[in-house]
Order: C-alpha cells, then sequence, then structure tokens
C-alpha cells in the first residue's frame, strides 16, 4: 500500500527575506529623505548628503544580491523575498539615477 505524506506545517519566513526588505525599506526611506532635503535647500545639498546617498547605494545593491542569494530556500515563504529583491532594485535604480543628475 502505498502512502501519502500531507504536510500541514506554513512555511517559515527567512530571516534573510526579512533582512532584505528592511535593508529595501531604509534604502527608499534615505532616497526619499535626500530628495526632501534637497527640494528644501533648492538643490545645494553639502558633500554629506552625496556621501549618504552612494552609501544608500551600495547598501540597496547589498540588499539585491542578499535577496538574490537567499532565494534559493525552498524551506521558506516567499512573502518578504520577492518585495525585498523588488524594493532594492528600485533603490538601485534610485541610486543611478540619482548620480546621473548632478
Amino acid at each position: 500500500m502505498r502512502r501519502i505524506n500531507i504536510s500541514f506545517q506554513e512555511k517559515r519566513v527567512s530571516r534573510n527575506a526579512v533582512i532584505t526588505f528592511v535593508i529595501g525599506l531604509i534604502t527608499l526611506a534615505g532616497y526619499l529623505i535626500l530628495l526632501l532635503s534637497a527640494i528644501f535647500t533648492g538643490g545645494h545639498l553639502p558633500l554629506l548628503g552625496g556621501l549618504i546617498g552612494c552609501l544608500l547605494g551600495v547598501l540597496a545593491l547589498f540588499g539585491t544580491l542578499w535577496g538574490v542569494i537567499s532565494f534559493d530556500d525552498v524551506r521558506t515563504t516567499q512573502r518578504f523575498k520577492i518585495p525585498g529583491i523588488v524594493l532594492n532594485i528600485i533603490s538601485v535604480f534610485l541610486a543611478i539615477a540619482f548620480f546621473m543628475v548632478r
């Protein structure tokens, strides 16, 4: 007789996926703050603003790579992996756009 194994356990959320999602939120919030501060100062951000923009771009690239590397874990759910990767890719494109404006 064949036995059918059915598992009713839910897949758990990956810690790496949550880290990727949080990095994406941090970088998007950072770029929003930089954009608003550039608008309020009339485009005259100090050198520190450019440095923060560069660091946010590197962080977004790291978050994208972190999410792609942790994507192959089949024991966990995809709930935060895909949105985290998408947020980080958007942040990378924002970094490229902000670097090209100057």
